[in-house]
């Protein structure tokens, strides 16, 4: 089935920057810093899925659960979502078909899928946003030898990531594929994921 995923990123315009008292070379960068610094979290929260007051936590090879400060609340004007087109296989390999998807949603079961992306037509921030989640889930699988893998499945960074496809009807249908995780890399343009469920929405 084809299908396209979307991820959030920062949608930056230099026009939102408040440049008033910064001149020169110096002070451009100092403020385009200062403008990164105010809305970076945004994104963070959006990738997580996180909303406004909730905290994450990690778990320790000692088992012990640290938790990290909640992000303020933001404006969410300006997160964006970059575009990749994909074919999306089920766990057998066979290419997934909209009545699998509904029974996904219908159950709200997890499940895992591979997805072949298109990336030669895909956005350049999706690249740069995918490109940091594999290296944050090399950085914990480069762990799990010492650590244990019930340690780096618990710490896999997780990732709401959202899609639309057309059903039987030719109408688009948008979804949103809850807690995503990295299982396996299997190319540069092959990916692995398991997903929490699946939650059908408006159009984003």
């Amino acid at each position: 089935m084809k299908i396209d995923l979307y991820l959030p990123y920062y949608d930056y315009n230099d026009k939102g920057a408040n440049l008033e008292g910064y001149y020169g070379e110096d002070g451009y960068i100092k403020a385009m810093k200062e403008e990164y610094e105010m809305s970076k979290d945004v994104v963070f929260e959006s990738m997580l899925g996180l909303n406004g007051g909730l905290q994450g936590a990690l778990t320790g090879t000692d088992g012990q659960t640290y938790k990290f400060g909640a992000k303020s609340q933001q404006s969410e004007d300006n997160v964006a979502y970059a575009r990749c087109g994909c074919v999306m296989y089920d766990d057998s390999g066979k290419e997934e078909t909209v009545d699998g998807m509904i029974s996904h949603f219908a159950r709200q079961e997890d499940f895992v899928s591979m997805f072949e992306l298109d990336l030669d037509g895909a956005d350049e921030e999706f690249l740069t946003e995918m490109s940091l989640w594999k290296r944050e889930h090399a950085n914990i699988s480069k762990y799990s030898d010492k650590a244990g893998y019930e340690w780096m499945w618990a710490n896999e960074p997780k990732r709401d990531v959202r899609g639309s496809f057309i059903n039987k009807s030719g109408e688009e249908i948008y979804v949103l594929l809850e807690n995503c995780r990295i299982m396996d890399l299997i190319s540069e343009s092959s990916i692995i994921l398991f997903i929490e469920r699946v939650v059908i929405t408006d159009k984003f």
